[in-house]
């Protein structure tokens, strides 16, 4: 297409343009009325934001920290008195109108066990008391003069034992050397003799043996075992039991070894002997047996008589031995005799001797022991008291002291007293009453007003004791009361469900024209400095770490910049130190 025919197509196209908006003028208004406000909407959303500062200026000047709160004025002449302690009431010293003195007493309780707990604490006090000046004089010439006599006392006891101990060790060696001797020599003079028991003891038990064989056989015979059979007779039994246990008997008598003295001579010799009456008297037992056995067809009387003829040469070869045994034993008894008597005299020497010694040895241990003990005591009664032992002492001194008040603090809760002067004007307890739970009288004192007010956890800390204040009341608008802070309660009070802290402030001046219950603003003053950097409270921030810092405006943009916070002034300003006079502090960022 020709340049000419665009141009002309153009021209014609906008002469249609404004012939059509003509034609259409108010709508067009509206839209690009509304166009435009859209347009900078979504401009101004589009665009980046900008943060808007509230800030203040770094002053220098003098800052008083203050503690504010609701004063109320109160006073302690109105008293509830109560007892310390609970009991029954012993004496009721005033009366309602009384005017009273400070401490004076105006009831008491009964208190009989408490008074002789003072009289025990005192006597114990005393006691300790003593116990340590004598600690601290040391011990008396006298005392150390008698343990010295007591030392060598029980020197002289000591060195006396072992003298003992030595005889008696010479005697016991001497006693065993004649014991030795007696032996030796009894040995010698009865060799033959006691040679002879060992043949003598196995004849005669082979006798006695010989003689039960013969019991043996008789019962084996076959009209005995029937005779016994049809008689039921457990006798039989008993008599085997028996001979078999002497038979064992006599064979372990067999094979003992030859006597080497006339000692061993002897204890053979009995024990022989006493095998052999165990054999006579089991023969015995078998020779009644057969004697009582009924007959039978065929054990008749004539083989009855022909075994009892038998058991009785048996019962006499045993008696026989028996008897052979006891003259052997009184033939080595008397030979022996001499010696025996010699010898159970010197072994009872030996016994004395070692009886002698081991008394001496037990004297000997309990005299070291004692000797030791009265030694050490002289040497401490010598010695001077060590400071641990004077320590001990003084410690004891303190408790029982310590005990002694107690014991008066317990009696002197017993009784009531006035803690002002002032007036009585109720009584409420009677000698014989058990104390009542509420208060026991109501005093009206003659003690100034005060000033209560109840301060905040956070604040507590910074009020002390003889701190300033001031208190405006409502009803002496204008008049600032001059005040000193007297006391600060330890624990917390529930204040309407938050906890808080009572101080009591008394006035520097007095103030009758004050009545109970009047309200105002309390103030107290906890701290102040002179020419001192302060920022807004608000402008100080923390961070993580717990670290404080403001934030500062340096060309135009906030920088933040660590600080050490100080005092907290009155209308909301704090100390810093880390900022310059007439820097601009952040306050507020507004976004």
């Amino acid at each position: 297409m020709a340049p000419v025919d665009m141009l002309r197509g153009l021209s014609t196209r906008a002469r249609n343009t404004l012939s059509l908006l003509r034609r259409h003028k108010w709508k067009t208004l509206i839209g690009v009325l509304v166009a435009l406000p859209v347009a900078a909407i979504a401009m101004f959303a589009l665009s980046p934001t900008q943060p808007e500062y509230v800030t203040a200026l770094a002053e220098r000047g003098d800052m008083v920290q203050t503690v504010e709160a609701v004063g109320t004025v109160i006073s302690d002449r109105d008293l509830q008195l109560q007892f310390p302690s609970s009991g029954i009431v012993a004496q009721v010293y005033v009366k309602e109108g009384d005017v009273v003195r400070p401490g004076q007493r105006l009831a008491a309780l009964r208190a009989g066990n408490l008074a002789a707990d003072i009289s025990s604490a005192a006597a114990r006090l005393q006691s300790a008391e003593a116990d340590l000046r004598a600690k601290q004089q040391g011990a008396r010439p006298e005392d150390i003069a008698i343990t010295e006599a007591e030392v060598a006392s029980k020197r002289s006891s000591l060195e006396a034992a072992r003298t003992t101990l030595t005889t008696a060790e010479d005697s016991l060696k001497q006693s065993q050397q004649k014991l030795v001797a007696l032996k030796e020599e009894a040995v010698t003079s009865l060799i033959g003799t006691v040679s002879n028991v060992g043949s003598t003891v196995s004849k005669e038990l082979t006798t006695a043996s010989n003689a039960m064989s013969e019991v043996r056989s008789v019962f084996s015979k076959n009209d005995v075992v029937d005779a016994i059979i049809k008689h039921n007779s457990t006798e039989h039994d008993q008599i085997n039991r028996e001979l078999q246990s002497v038979e064992a008997e006599i064979r372990e008598m067999y094979s003992t070894v030859a006597p080497a003295d006339f000692q061993q001579a002897l204890l053979l010799l009995e024990k022989a002997r006493t095998a052999a009456t165990r054999a006579s008297l089991v023969i015995d037992q078998a020779f009644s047996l057969i004697s009582r056995l009924p007959t039978t067809s065929y054990f008749d009387e004539t083989a009855r008589d022909t075994y009892k003829s038998s058991l009785s040469a048996a019962r006499n070869s045993a008696q026989t031995a028996l008897s052979n045994l006891d003259s052997a034993t009184k033939s080595l008894r008397d030979a022996s005799a001499n010696f025996s008597t010699r010898i159970v005299s010197e072994e009872a020497a030996v016994a004395s001797a070692k009886g002698t010694m081991d008394r001496a040895l037990s004297d000997i241990a309990t005299y070291e022991a004692s000797l030791r003990i009265s030694e050490a005591q002289l040497q401490l009664k010598k010695a001077p008291t060590r400071e641990t032992d004077l320590a001990v002492a003084t410690a004891a001194v303190r408790q029982y002291r310590a005990a002694l008040q107690r014991a008066q603090a317990d009696y002197g809760n017993t009784v009531l007293t006035s803690p002002i002067g002032g007036k009585i004007t109720k009584v409420d307890v009677k000698p014989g009453e058990i104390t009542p739970v509420g208060a026991a009288m109501t005093l009206l004192g003659d003690s100034p007003y005060r000033i209560e007010m109840y301060v905040s956890e956070i604040d507590v800390p910074k009020v002390q004791l003889t701190q300033s204040g001031s208190i405006e009341l409502d009803a002496f608008r204008g008049t600032n009361f001059k005040l000193n802070v007297t006391e600060v309660d330890s624990a917390s009070t529930d204040r309407d469900g938050v906890s808080k802290y009572r101080v009591r402030l008394d006035f520097i001046y007095p103030h009758s024209e004050l009545k109970i219950g009047m309200t105002g603003d309390a103030r107290i003053v906890t701290g102040t400095k002179n020419d001192v950097v302060m920022v807004p409270v608000r402008a100080v921030l923390q961070d993580e770490a717990g670290e404080s810092y403001v934030r500062i405006m340096e060309e135009g943009e906030a920088v933040d910049r660590p600080v050490v916070a100080g005092l907290e002034g009155e209308g909301g300003t704090i100390e810093v130190d880390g900022v310059e006079e007439g820097e601009t502090v952040i306050v507020l960022e507004k976004k």
